[in-house]
């Protein structure tokens, strides 16, 4: 089965909710401590990226296991696994947006101050222009589709 045009704009549509409310109710239990700051548990550096505990349950355990529920009524459908990769790795951009974008205590403009220098940006010029995380969920959709789901 090749999910139809309707139903991956519904798998989009569900999982991008999905994310998008993560990203509102991270913001306000956040506040200001943004990413490790102020988190209990374990974290390990990675190059110059860091993970918590947290970020790893969250969105190494349990969103992909919740997104793996499809396969539970329909089976294994490759095409339908790239089409809920891309859809995660394109929601995670649009989480991380999103808690700038409703949190209280941050505004979005901080976005691009050294408040946001807790995970790696591409820089021009010594001037941050989008995190690496941003791009790296939009090449990892863009490789899902081109590869299984096109």
């Amino acid at each position: 089965m090749v999910p139809t045009g309707t139903q991956i704009c519904v798998i989009f549509a569900l999982i991008w909710g999905a994310l998008i409310a993560s990203g509102c109710w991270e913001a306000y239990v956040e506040g200001r401590s943004a990413w490790d700051k102020g988190k209990l548990g374990w974290k390990v550096q990675m190059g110059p990226y860091l993970l918590t505990g947290y970020h790893f349950y969250l969105f190494y355990i349990m969103y992909p296991l919740l997104f793996a529920l499809p396969f539970v009524f329909t089976g294994w459908n490759f095409k339908l696994f790239g089409v809920i990769v891309s859809a995660y790795a394109t929601g995670t951009v649009l989480e991380d947006f999103t808690w700038y974008l409703v949190n209280p205590a941050v505004k979005l403009s901080e976005l691009f101050t050294p408040f946001s220098d807790y995970y790696p940006w591409i820089r021009v010029g010594g001037k941050k222009i989008v995190p690496v995380l941003y791009v790296g969920g939009i090449i990892v959709a863009l490789l899902s589709w081109f590869f299984i789901w096109k």
